[in-house]
C-alpha cells in the first residue's frame, strides 16, 4: 500500500506502480506512481502482478466481486519497492507480446 498524493492508502507494486482515488469521482481510481508523486505508473510484469493480487484481496473486490478476492486470499503480496522479482526476459517478452521492435 502506498500513501497517495490525496493521503489515501491504495494498493501499490512497487516505487512507481500504485493506484489513487479520484477527487471528483466517487468509484474511481487511477494511475499513481509513489516515488514520483504523479500519475505515470510503470514497472516491470512481476510489479503488475503484485498490484493486481493487492487490488484482488482488497476488501472493496469482496464488496464488487466477491468470487475473484476469494480466489487470491491464498496468494500473500511481495510489495517490492525494488526490482527485486524475476523479470521476463527479453526472449520471453517478444514471446508472449510480439517483437516490440
Amino acid at each position: 500500500m502506498s500513501e497517495t498524493s490525496t493521503g489515501t492508502r491504495l494498493p501499490s507494486g512497487g516505487k512507481r506502480l500504485g493506484m489513487e482515488r479520484s477527487e471528483w469521482l466517487n468509484d474511481w481510481f487511477m494511475s499513481f506512481s509513489p516515488r514520483n508523486s504523479n500519475s505515470n505508473a510503470e514497472g516491470p510484469w512481476d510489479h503488475w502482478a503484485d498490484l493486481a493480487v493487492q487490488i484482488l484481496r482488497h476488501p472493496a473486490t469482496a464488496v464488487t466481486w466477491p468470487d475473484a478476492h476469494a480466489a487470491v486470499q491464498h496468494l500473500e503480496p511481495r510489495n517490492f519497492y525494488a526490482e527485486a522479482g524475476r523479470p521476463l526476459t527479453e526472449a520471453e517478452c517478444d514471446e508472449l507480446f510480439g517483437d516490440h521492435r
